[in-house]
Order: structure tokens, then C-alpha cells, then sequence
């Protein structure tokens, strides 16, 4: 009796003892030919201005925590057939994409050849209904390409 209850607790402290252990590894280059930090100045006299997409979303939320898309840049949104596009912002940004990031693909199909795009301004109309809001997020997003080099 006691070595069916001793063998599960034995088990169970060796799976808790290994499962907190972890490695973590820190590589860094000290050396004088290769800087920590390497820095590219560049200017706005680098790039060619390309022009500007507005991309805008429409959604309903219901109690504050359900939501439904409902268009995505004026067009009906269909959750089955997404067109997702990942663009990284800078860290520590006060840009907060949330559903509007589902309208992004505008951006790269109007320009694919950016180097560099830069969200300009962006608006959010509330409309407030019983038990709920209509949301219409819109967000223009200016787009640049590097001069080519003489």
C-alpha cells in the first residue's frame, strides 16, 4: 500500500524538480572590430515618398467583451478567407493596431515595393447602440522607398 502511494509522489516531485529547471545562455561580442550597436543614419532625404493608403475597419462590440468584424477597407469581411499581413512596428509605440491590423494588406498590395511606411494619423468613430457600440477604425499610413544609389 504504501508503494502505490509512495511512487506517485516520488514521480510527481521528479517531474515538478525538472520541469523548473531551465538554461538560459548569453551570448555577447565583445570585440574592438565589431560594435555592440551598429547605426545607419539615414534622413527623409533618402527615401522617395511613394504616397498614402487609408485602410479602415467596421466592427460591432456587444457587452464590451464580443465582438463581430463587420467590413474590412469597405469590403464585407468573411472570416473564412482571410488576407493577414504582418508589418513590425517599433516597440514601445503608441500605436495600437488591434482589428485594424486585418486591413493591412492594402498596404502592400497598393505599394509592394516600400521600404518604409510610417501611420500618419488614425480616427475612431463611436456609434453607441443598446448593450453594445458600432466601431469605424481608420488609419492612413504613408509609404516610402530608398532613392536608388548614384
Amino acid at each position: 500500500m504504501k508503494q502505490r502511494i509512495l511512487l506517485p509522489i516520488l514521480l510527481l516531485v521528479a517531474v515538478l524538480g525538472t520541469s523548473c529547471v531551465s538554461q538560459h545562455n548569453v551570448a555577447r561580442n565583445y570585440a574592438d572590430l565589431r560594435p555592440d550597436v551598429v547605426r545607419l543614419n539615414l534622413t527623409m532625404d533618402d527615401y522617395t515618398y511613394l504616397g498614402d493608403v487609408t485602410i479602415d475597419v467596421e466592427y460591432k462590440t456587444y457587452l464590451g467583451i464580443f465582438s463581430k468584424i463587420l467590413t474590412v477597407n469597405g469590403e464585407p469581411y468573411n472570416p473564412r478567407y482571410q488576407h493577414r499581413t504582418y508589418i513590425e512596428f517599433r516597440h514601445g509605440s503608441q500605436l495600437h493596431m488591434g482589428k485594424l491590423s486585418k486591413a493591412l494588406y492594402k498596404v502592400t498590395d497598393t505599394y509592394p515595393n516600400a521600404d518604409f511606411i510610417m501611420p500618419a494619423s488614425s480616427s475612431d468613430v463611436v456609434e453607441h447602440m443598446t448593450a453594445g457600440r458600432i466601431h469605424k477604425r481608420s488609419m492612413v499610413i504613408k509609404a516610402f522607398a530608398l532613392k536608388a544609389a548614384q
